[in-house]
């Protein structure tokens, strides 16, 4: 059986997956494909063209279609509803609005997908969007069992799902309500700190470190143990309070103090909610997903708490992880299939070298071929260089993780600048992370945990603070990437010896793009962003080009 997953064209991110006879083959987001950040509210038509070539089939061999939202009557209805119990003429007005626009989107992507085959119409599948978070987390962890948690912005209406997953169940226990959203509050506050909604949080998240207490967003905002509240008056309260900073003006102390207090509150929020999910639920092992859970502090101080015994969260977690959540729903009921651990997120287009070498000649770029490309650019990196690293198929979700990512020496502080200022141009403030060695974790960085998607930050211990200046943040914390020789050989390789010459089991790695622009997909898109930067290096496939 083939089974489609697709994002609802009324997502803020939207993706495309394939399930074919029980495996996951494919998963890619629009974003690469249009190179448009984030494609918001497009049909994931070159997402879903590419799953199908990459599984090497046609539309007129797709089964099902799981689409990662419910189905427009019942939005329709329900956002109706939901707003007439409050009798808000202005949500009310919203919501039929927002109800329309997915019906008019989803039949423009309907249409697309018709005319990529014959006659043949598979049947397509609704699944409830927070369902689809669920499942995208649940099903990818590998867990018997587990405490499962969404949390996001708004999605149909809720905007967080409470759970467990048992097998191939999946059972709520509570939701969260969309005057309660958690991602609604932070998307907010971004806006006012003059940055992009659903687009720039975690930049909010990265200011954060560097502000410190004294604003009080009490009582507009509590949380305790295991509920937190919103005061439906929060909103209008933020805005007048604290005017929306124009983004070319310089940030404030009081910005970051604003960044510092809503940080805080989200992490003590996630905290309330994990505990209230563990009371009903009683199951140590956790599952996230949805926008929110992208917050790496957010998550550490969940994996933080005694009753957390592991946690998985969706590489990802924002709107694109629907797609393949919508996949694995529809899997799990047609074939009662439950697919094994997600240990890598290299779901994406992959290029050999016989269609890398093209593109090289054509844009009459100088390159060498390498026996060994990863003994090459350990090489460059230990001298000081930044190396563009183009490498295997792209990875799902929003971080690089060795396969489209810009490398530096972490030992070095001056990289921090040199790549901020240099290659991404974005703001010097702004921290970078490090891949490191499975192995050497726990002794680079306390209460060390597997983090293979980079979700988690983690605290560096003070006698390796030196040895990764670069990609440490002000408050010491890093947002680390485990990686393992069976998830990714070449990468593995390249820190081996990069380790081998510096003593440093770790690199600097941040996504392969420059400011404002999606992950690189193809060697098109990687020469472009290395002949137009501070890159100094480009390893591509066998491929290594120096300036």
């Amino acid at each position: 059986m083939v089974i489609l997953g697709v994002t609802a064209p009324a997502s803020w991110n939207t993706a495309a997956a394939l399930i074919k006879d029980g495996q996951l083959v494919a998963a890619a987001e629009e974003e690469r494909f249009l190179r448009l950040k984030h494609a918001p509210n497009l049909p994931p038509l070159r997402a879903a063209s590419w799953c199908l070539n990459a599984a090497g089939i046609t539309m007129d061999q797709v089964d099902l279609i799981a689409v990662g939202w419910r189905d427009p009557a019942s939005y329709l209805s329900c956002s109706l509803l939901e707003e007439l119990r409050s009798l808000r003429l202005p949500g009310i007005a919203t919501g039929v609005a927002n109800a329309f626009e997915y019906l008019i989107q989803l039949t423009r992507m309907q249409k697309g997908l018709n005319s990529r085959q014959g006659g043949h119409h598979p049947r397509w599948v609704f699944v409830p969007h927070h369902i689809a978070h669920a499942a995208s987390a649940y099903y990818a962890s590998g867990f018997d069992a587990a405490t499962v948690l969404t949390l996001d912005g708004n999605g149909e209406d809720d905007s967080g799902w409470l759970g467990t997953g048992r097998g191939l169940e999946l059972m709520r226990s509570h939701k969260i309500r969309p005057q309660q959203s958690l991602g609604v509050l932070y998307g907010n506050v971004t806006g006012l700190l003059g940055f992009k909604e659903h687009s720039q949080e975690g930049k909010t998240m990265g200011l954060s470190a560097w502000g410190k207490p004294g604003i009080q967003l009490e009582p507009h905002l509590s949380a305790n143990e295991t509920h937190y509240r919103l005061d439906r008056r929060y909103i209008r309260w933020l805005k007048k309070k604290f005017p929306r900073r124009p983004a070319h003006e310089p940030l404030s102390d009081q910005h970051k103090d604003l960044a510092f207090a809503v940080q805080a509150f989200l992490e003590r929020a996630g905290v309330s909610v994990a505990k209230r999910a563990y009371a009903d639920s009683k199951i140590g092992k956790f599952c996230l997903a949805g926008g929110v859970t992208l917050n790496c502090d957010m998550n550490a101080k969940i994996i933080q708490q005694p009753f957390v015994e592991e946690m998985f969260v969706q590489p990802a977690a924002h709107d694109a992880g629907v797609a393949l959540g919508a996949a694995y729903v529809v899997a799990a009921e047609t074939q009662g299939w439950k697919p094994s651990a997600m240990t890598h997120a290299a779901w994406g287009p992959g290029y050999i070298d016989a269609e890398i070498e093209p593109v090289l000649r054509e844009a009459k770029a100088g390159y060498t071929r390498c026996n060994d490309i990863a003994d090459a650019a350990a090489d460059l990196l230990a001298k000081g260089k930044i190396v563009g690293w183009f490498q295997g198929r792209m990875e799902w979700g929003p971080r690089a993780l060795g396969n489209r990512s810009i490398l530096a020496h972490p030992g070095m502080p001056e990289m921090k600048d040199k790549v901020n200022i240099e290659v991404k141009h974005r703001e010097p403030w702004r921290p970078f992370a490090p891949s490191i060695l499975h192995e050497a974790g726990p002794d680079w960085v306390e209460n060390y945990k597997t983090s293979p998607f980079m979700l988690v930050t983690f605290t560096v211990k003070p006698n390796r603070r030196k040895d990764l200046a670069a990609a440490t943040h002000v408050d010491h914390t890093v947002r680390t990437q485990s990686v393992v020789p069976e998830a990714n050989p070449v990468y593995h390789r390249l820190i081996e010896r990069f380790c081998s010459r510096t003593g440093i089991p770790a690199v600097l790695n941040t996504s392969f793009n420059d400011e404002g622009e999606p992950l690189v997909m193809s060697p098109r898109d990687a020469l472009r962003t290395y002949s137009s930067t501070g890159l100094d290096a480009l390893a591509i496939g066998s491929f290594l080009l120096v300036k």
